[in-house]
C-alpha cells in the first residue's frame, strides 16, 4: 500500500506536471558540482550587481561554488537561449530580468522563445525601482517635460539602450499617450545613453534607480519620475508614475529561472536555498546598497508573473513599435 506521505508527495508532483516539472522521489545527491548563473547582461549592470550580490549566501546554502557567467547581447536574448537550451538538471541557471527578456524574446522577428513555456520558474528574488531622468536644462517633472515636447514637436530627444528595450518602450507608450512627439535615439546600453542624456546629447531616459541616482548626484540630470508605491528615500521630490498616471510602469523584477523540464526534487531544493539566502541580512544590506529590495516570490507565483506581464504589457510595445514603424 503506498503511504499517506508518499500519496500526498505523488498529488504534489502531478499538479506541477502542467507546468513542465518532472517528479522524483528518490533521494538526490543534487547538487553535487559548481552551478552556473547566468546573466543575460555584461558585467557592471543591475542583473550583474544582484547576482553577484546573491551569490555568496546561494553558495551556503547549496553547499557548491555558484559561478556567475555573463553573457550578454541582443537586449538579453542571447544569454536566455544559452540557458533554455541546456540540459534541465539545474546546473545551469537564468537570473532574469522578468519585463526586459520577455520584450526582447516577444518582439524578435524570429520569437526566440516563450518564456511562458521555455523555463522552469524558480523563485523572484528582488525588485528594482525604475525612474525617468532629464537633463538638467529642463524644468518641471514627467509630466511637464512631456507636455514641452507635445508643444515643441522633434525638440526632445529620448535615449534608450536600443531599439525594442523596455527603456526605448516606456517613453514611446507615455509619449503616445499624451501625443508628443520625441525623438528616439538608441545607444549600446543603459551606461552611454545616461552619459548621454547627462552631457546634452539626449532630454530623457527610462533606467533604474541606482543609475538615475548616479546622473543626479553629478548634477547635469534630475529624476523626473519614478516607479514604486512610495517615493524613494534618496529621492523624495521625485514623484511617482502612479502620481503623475502612469501607474502602469511599475517597478522591475530579478528572478532564478532554469531550463524547461527540470525535475521537482531539483527545483524545491534551488527553492529552498534561495529562500534561505534570501533570509539573510547581509543579502538585503548588499541589494539595497544597489538600489534593490529581496521579493520572493514563488515559483507559481513567478509563472503568473510571466503570463500577466506578457498578456499586458506585450501588446502595448507592439503597438508602439508598429506605429513608429519598425
Amino acid at each position: 500500500m503506498i503511504s499517506r506521505r508518499r500519496s500526498l508527495q505523488y498529488v504534489a508532483a502531478s499538479g506541477l506536471l502542467g507546468h513542465g516539472l518532472k517528479p522524483a522521489f528518490a533521494d538526490m545527491s543534487y547538487p553535487d558540482r559548481a552551478i552556473k548563473l547566468v546573466v543575460a547582461k555584461p558585467t557592471g549592470g543591475l542583473d550583474d550587481s544582484v547576482a553577484r550580490a546573491i551569490q555568496p549566501d546561494l553558495e551556503k546554502a547549496l553547499r557548491q561554488p555558484v559561478v556567475i557567467e555573463n553573457i550578454g547581447g541582443a537586449l538579453g536574448i542571447i544569454g536566455t537561449q544559452n540557458v533554455i537550451r541546456s540540459r534541465p538538471d539545474g546546473y545551469r541557471l537564468l537570473l532574469l530580468n522578468t519585463k526586459q527578456q520577455i520584450t526582447a524574446g516577444e518582439l524578435a522577428d524570429s520569437r526566440p522563445y516563450d518564456l511562458a513555456k521555455d523555463v522552469t520558474p524558480i523563485m523572484a528574488v528582488a525588485s528594482y525601482r525604475s525612474a525617468i531622468i532629464a537633463h538638467s536644462g529642463l524644468s518641471g517633472n514627467f509630466t511637464d517635460v512631456m507636455r514641452y515636447a507635445k508643444d515643441n514637436p522633434g525638440k526632445v530627444v529620448y535615449a534608450s539602450s536600443g531599439v525594442g528595450s523596455t527603456a526605448h518602450l516606456i517613453v514611446a507608450i507615455a509619449a503616445n499617450r499624451v501625443g508628443a512627439d520625441l525623438i528616439h535615439v538608441p545607444y549600446q546600453g543603459g551606461g552611454p545613453a545616461s552619459v548621454a542624456v547627462m552631457g546634452g546629447q539626449a532630454h530623457l531616459l527610462y533606467t533604474d534607480m541606482p543609475t538615475a541616482l548616479n546622473a543626479a548626484r553629478s548634477g547635469r540630470a534630475r529624476i523626473v519620475a519614478q516607479s514604486g508605491t512610495t517615493r524613494y528615500k534618496d529621492a523624495p521630490d521625485a514623484p511617482l508614475f502612479s502620481d503623475l498616471g502612469y501607474g502602469m510602469f511599475s517597478n522591475g523584477s530579478l528572478s532564478i529561472v532554469g531550463p524547461a523540464g527540470m525535475e521537482l526534487a531539483v527545483v524545491e531544493k534551488l527553492q529552498a536555498a534561495v529562500r534561505q539566502a534570501c533570509a539573510q541580512p547581509s543579502l538585503k544590506e548588499r541589494l539595497q546598497k544597489v538600489g534593490m529590495e529581496v521579493e520572493v516570490v514563488d515559483g507559481a507565483g513567478l509563472r503568473a508573473e510571466i503570463v500577466e506581464t506578457t498578456a499586458k504589457w506585450v501588446p502595448q510595445a507592439k503597438a508602439v513599435l508598429a506605429a513608429a514603424g519598425k
